[in-house]
């Protein structure tokens, strides 16, 4: 099979939806099929990479505030240029907007069979818009129609989760749909003895640690994460370590200096692909406080690596985390409830084993082989339709 994924973004940026959608790649490239991404590029041009076995289409872009985001520059011209080149079985897109948006309405003109992935809720936009944070609440219903009334001009559409889709079909999704796990490897993300190399590089004290790793951007609530830190060191001497970029950065490293409890947490910022794994093996618990996941991968790969959980009651998280079973849920935007399920766990080492134990049986049902498995099936049913020539009807976009 031949498939083709489209993406708003990619590395040098790094999100969950670009995580899984490349591993997903990877995956179905090992099995034998042509797979090939097209995302925006990190410069202003466009080219054609051959990475890990697929194919990468880089749209020209503009860089976004400086951050690693980049804008694709005329989207609807690179969606044409990678479909009209590579000639799919299956285009996959994911969120609504721009690149991802202009490859669903060319390869829907053109008569390619599409699957969407749910990435994305309304609700972020009540975090990122800042003073317009109560225009984005007012326009929260009209979002979900736009996000619905895309998906419904997919052939197929997968739900991360039974949340995710869930969330779809009670604002109007009307396509056949399924629920796919984004997955872990578990063979990646296993658990292993502390890596005192890598612990020595980041400065990561021998002590009951806490870590979350992902992007630090408003909708995680990371300033929730952070002013939990005083109140769990009133109770034991811990350190805490958030890995990741993101806008939120430079301010969570001001609030904890502000608390007074910067000597406490490391930012270790990003990791490479070969580190990256080892940072697990550096914390007794891992902890997210963001309340509007659909998944996580971060926690998936955290479970993976048989660390106890402890997470908002919000979002899909509780499909992940088992009360008593792989960790413990606190009430989203309570720094306080947060920090004494943090306590509870790290004041109890054979507790802490246990619920690791929990987490890694938990995140084998997400095993990432069964993830490439259900979309294989998938891709075979739908990806049967032949296609009209390309160029011809699609409308211009961008």
């Amino acid at each position: 099979m031949r498939i083709l994924y489209a993406l708003n973004t990619f590395r040098p940026h790094i999100d969950g939806v670009s995580v899984s959608i490349e591993r997903h790649a990877i995956g179905l490239a090992a099995r034998g099929h042509s797979v090939a991404i097209v995302a925006p590029s990190p410069r202003f041009n466009n080219t054609i990479e051959s990475v890990a076995g697929y194919r990468l289409y880089r749209v020209r872009a503009l860089p976004v505030d400086g951050s690693r985001r980049r804008v694709p520059i005329q989207p609807g011209r690179g969606a044409r240029w990678a479909l009209e080149d590579f000639r799919p079985d299956t285009v996959v897109v994911s969120v609504p907007f721009l690149l991802s948006r202009a490859v669903r309405q060319i390869a829907h003109a053109q008569g390619y069979p599409i699957v969407g992935i749910t990435s994305m809720m309304p609700e972020w936009f009540d975090y990122n818009l800042g003073l317009f944070r109560p225009l984005a609440r007012a326009l929260n219903h009209r979002l979900w129609r736009l996000i619905t009334g895309y998906y419904n001009q997919c052939d197929h559409v997968v739900g991360v989760t039974d949340t995710a889709l869930k969330l779809l079909i009670e604002h109007g999704l009307r396509r056949p749909s399924s629920v796919i796990s984004n997955g872990v490897p578990l063979q990646t993300f296993a658990p292993r003895p502390r890596d005192e190399r890598l612990a020595t590089l980041l400065g990561v004290p021998r002590k009951p640690t806490v870590l979350y790793v992902g992007r630090l951007d408003a909708e995680k609530c990371m300033r929730v994460w952070v002013s939990a830190i005083p109140s769990v060191l009133a109770r034991i001497d811990a350190h805490f370590i958030i890995g990741g970029e993101g806008t939120e950065r430079a301010a969570l490293e001001q609030l904890a200096r502000k608390l007074g409890v910067e000597s406490h947490v490391s930012f270790v910022g990003f990791l490479n692909q070969e580190q990256y794994p080892s940072l697990f093996s550096l914390a007794h618990v891992f902890a997210i406080s963001s309340p509007v996941e659909l998944q996580s991968i971060v926690t998936l790969e955290a479970a993976a690596s048989g660390l106890p959980i402890v997470a908002a009651r919000a979002g899909a998280l509780p499909e992940l985390v088992h009360e008593g079973e792989n960790g413990l849920l606190f009430a989203a935007s309570d720094p306080l409830a947060m920090a004494a399920a943090v306590v509870k766990l790290l004041v109890d080492p054979p507790r802490r084993e246990v619920l690791g134990q929990g987490a890694r049986r938990v995140a084998s049902q997400h095993d990432f082989a069964l993830t490439v498995d259900c979309y294989e099936r998938l891709f075979e049913r739908i990806g049967r339709r032949e296609p009209r020539l390309a160029g011809k009807a699609a409308p211009a976009i961008g």
